[in-house]
């Protein structure tokens, strides 16, 4: 079996954080990539793909959107297509342009912000610390990060045999 990734993009990227800001408590930069790591393990279970195509890394205090979490740090310094950062918080400038994400994105946005939304971080960071998470730090020898194969992502949900199938066999774009 080949790797299996996904093509980031950047400005779905910036709508999917957008749309979370304005809908979640506790909206700082690491609620923000937990949750959407829960958003693109929902899409990959129900839909075969990220939301916006990032690479997941095992860090200490869980997975990191590779992208997403270099994007918040950019708009740490200005802000990025109405994005900002201040200190830890993540502040929305203007609405997230729903024309950019899919009814599927949006529902599993939707669906994590449901579960997930108002409850602490601490929460949150239980949750994402799940099987794929575990395997991949404890491999990480002396390295601070180490990038979660979606293989490993994949194996942890509901029909993943049929999942890995697609996943390995797809055209990609």
């Amino acid at each position: 079996m080949g790797r299996i990734g996904f093509v980031f993009d950047r400005a779905k990227a910036i709508e999917s954080i957008l749309y979370l800001v304005q809908k979640v408590s506790d909206a700082d930069r690491y609620g923000i990539c937990k949750l959407l790591y829960l958003v693109d393990k929902t899409s990959l279970e129900k839909y075969g793909r990220f939301v916006f195509g990032d690479s997941y890394f095992a860090m200490k205090e869980g997975p990191v959107p590779s992208n997403a979490y270099n994007l918040l740090k950019e708009a740490a310094k200005e802000p990025v297509d109405g994005l900002k950062v201040e200190g830890n918080q993540v502040i929305a400038e203007r609405g997230p342009d729903l024309d950019r994400l899919s009814e599927s994105d949006i529902e599993c946005l939707d669906q994590i912000i449901e579960i997930y939304g108002r409850v602490p971080n601490w929460v949150r960071r239980r949750e994402v610390h799940d099987q794929a998470w575990r395997q991949t730090w404890k491999k990480r020898r002396s390295k601070k990060s180490v990038e979660i194969p979606i293989k490993s992502i994949a194996q942890m949900l509901s029909d993943s045999d049929e999942l890995l199938d697609y996943l390995t066999n797809r055209d990609l774009e």
